[in-house]
């Protein structure tokens, strides 16, 4: 019998974290989707940084 309690401890624990899991999924999901619908689609327009080499978005100091 003792092995049963542990299996079944185990399913809790299983079903516990599926669960917690599939929250944080649909968190990160519903974020993600109000920033798609956020964003207006228009390209960044990238220059180059003499000292450094690097592109960085034209217009940032």
């Amino acid at each position: 019998m003792p092995p049963l309690w542990g299996l079944a401890l185990l399913g809790a624990a299983g079903f516990a974290a599926m669960k917690l899991v599939r929250r944080e999924m649909n968190r990160i999901e519903a974020r993600l989707s109000e920033a798609a619908r956020r964003s207006d689609d228009t390209p960044v327009r990238l220059e180059r940084d003499p000292a450094t080499g690097r592109y960085r978005p034209q217009g940032d100091a």
